[in-house]
């Protein structure tokens, strides 16, 4: 099912027309996944899939989602049905343009991330420091935070470094 053009253009003024698809190729790209099974290559296929930068506007997307009731599903590195919206007429908001590593607190320990920062990037940056991080065992693709919040978020150096849920402080949602 297609979008509104008053919904269309709405989000296309948030993040811009090179941010934003409606195009069957890049709706089928984020609806196959044959790596879970569940009897079809395909999931369900966005109406739309659009990419913020930051957080002011995934606020100004949900907004618009909100007013013109369309559902929506953020996307950060996930794979499979889960990580997919679950009605045909769903915006997919796609996280991978929020990949920046924000803060590093040597002293506290922590760091501030946005949502895409996967493991290899946030390992890499803490080794310079001295510092290291639980990979999940997902592999090191995969969102840091989407190991903190959405799952169990174990790995192979678990033992050393905890379990990811374990480790999470704070999280702004």
């Amino acid at each position: 099912m297609a979008l509104s053009r008053d919904a269309y253009r709405m989000l296309e003024d948030i993040v811009g027309p090179e941010y934003i698809s409606e195009g069957l190729g890049i709706r089928d790209s984020y609806a196959f996944n044959v790596t879970c099974g569940a009897g079809s290559a395909f999931y369900t296929r966005p109406g739309a899939v659009i990419l913020p930068e930051s957080t002011e506007e995934v606020q100004a997307i949900v907004k618009a989602c909100n007013r013109f009731k369309i559902s929506f599903k953020a996307h950060s590195t996930g794979w499979c049905a889960w990580g997919n919206v679950f009605a045909e007429d769903g915006i997919l908001i796609d996280l991978r343009r929020m990949n920046r590593i924000l803060e590093i607190d040597e002293r506290n320990q922590y760091a501030v991330l946005e949502p895409y920062v996967n493991g290899a990037q946030l390992q890499a940056e803490l080794m310079k420091v001295g510092y290291n991080c639980n990979v999940v065992g997902a592999g090191a693709n995969v969102s840091i935070l989407a190991g903190c919040t959405s799952a169990w978020g174990w790995g192979f150096n678990s033992f050393g470094y905890g379990v990811s849920s374990r480790n999470l402080l704070v999280m702004e949602w």
